[in-house]
Order: C-alpha cells, then structure tokens, then sequence
C-alpha cells in the first residue's frame, strides 16, 4: 500500500502497533551518527547550522566509530544543480521530519516546474488530500525508526549494556541474602585493597632508596 503522508500519526501508530517508543531514542547527535550528519547537511542546505565547534567535534567523535559510513553508498548525502538541493538521501527520518514534515530516509523534489504543474493537474483531478507529499515532492521513501540499519546496532549495543548491569544486579541481590558469601566478598575486597597497598607503598620504597642512592653518589 502506497504511503502518501508519512507524518506523525502514520509514525506513532506504527510504534503503538508494535509497542514501541513512539520516537526513535537515538534522535540525538551525540547517539546517532546518522542524525548528525542528517543535521549537518541541513545547514548546507539552507538550514540553521550546527555550531563549527560543535560540528567538528561530533565528526571527530563519529568518524571514528565503526557505525561511521565507510563509502559514499552508505554515507547520508544532499544533491541538486548550482548548490539548489534536491534530492536527501539516506537521512534520518526524525531530522526529516522535524525539517520537511515527514519521516523519511529519502526526498527528491520535482526536476522543474514542468513536472510540478503537471503532477499538481493530476493530484488535482484524484483530489489528494493537502498532507499529500506528492504536492511537493516527487518521490518519499516513508521510514520508521526501526528500519534504520543503525538503529538495530544501537539498539543492541545498549541492550548489551543494560544486560551486564542487570547481571551485576542480580548478584549483588543474591549476596545480599546470602551473609556468609557478603561476609566472604567483603574479605576478598579488603585483601585486594591491601595488597594493592602493599605493592605501592614497595615501589615509593624502593623509589625513595635510588633518590637517597643517587643524591649520595653526588
């Protein structure tokens, strides 16, 4: 079925069906390399522009992350003739929409206004509704956050997260009902701790021995 207005009661419903955060919980610059560079070429697109500090230190950031695009097939990218941007491809659909109005990965305006009076004749005779992208655009790839391919990597990388800690939990609690083994976990700490005591307090003994030697040999 085609989608003609991917908005936001399109996206919601898709999270609500499937019991889903209703917007993507990476739609940050600093979670998602994608959503920066989205928002990055937004402001080479006429858009308000990330700070140049700010910018610089995100691209550091993400361009040493293995979820940074390694091609330009893969890379988020903007096209058009003279600098007049056309065509968003691979965007995050959250920078889209809260720029173009509909969550999408992809947006290619019409190529002139030839072809944009003639595709407004024809909407105008199937009577499409205003919130129809078709009046402004020749062709939307309607996305939800879950088909992202990054979302699944940063969504598992969190989740591997949340599983360690969950685990460390869940033994605490079990020592915690169990005084002997409490008993036996505090004494483990206390000897390491010593220990590690121990091999400072030797090595500033035998630091401060070669001070004394090499002041004695002057």
């Amino acid at each position: 079925m085609e989608i003609y207005d991917p908005g936001l009661g399109w996206y919601l419903s898709i999270s609500k069906e499937n019991a889903l955060s209703p917007r993507c919980s990476f739609a940050t610059a600093d979670r998602c390399p994608r959503f920066f560079q989205s928002l990055s070429l937004l402001g080479e697109a006429g858009s308000t522009s990330i700070d140049p500090k700010e910018n610089q230190r995100l691209l550091k950031k993400w361009s040493k992350s293995d979820l940074w695009p390694l091609t330009s097939e893969q890379a988020t990218a903007i096209s058009g003739p003279d600098g007049n941007f056309n065509s968003f491809i691979r965007f995050c659909p959250e920078v889209s929409f809260e720029r173009f109005g509909y969550f999408a990965s992809s947006l290619h305006r019409y190529a002139d206004e030839i072809d944009t009076d003639f595709a407004h004749k024809k909407l105008a005779e199937e009577e499409a509704l205003p919130n129809d992208y078709r009046w402004a655009w020749s062709y939307v790839t309607p996305t939800h956050y879950t088909i992202c391919p990054l979302y699944s990597l940063l969504n598992s990388e969190t989740q591997g997260s949340k599983i360690t800690f969950d685990r460390v939990e869940r033994f605490f609690k079990w020592a915690r009902s169990h005084p002997i083994v409490s008993i036996i976990i505090i004494l483990v700490i206390i000897i390491f701790a010593i220990g590690t005591l121990s091999d400072s307090f030797s090595k500033s003994g035998k630091f401060y021995n070669q001070f004394i030697k090499i002041l004695s040999e002057r």
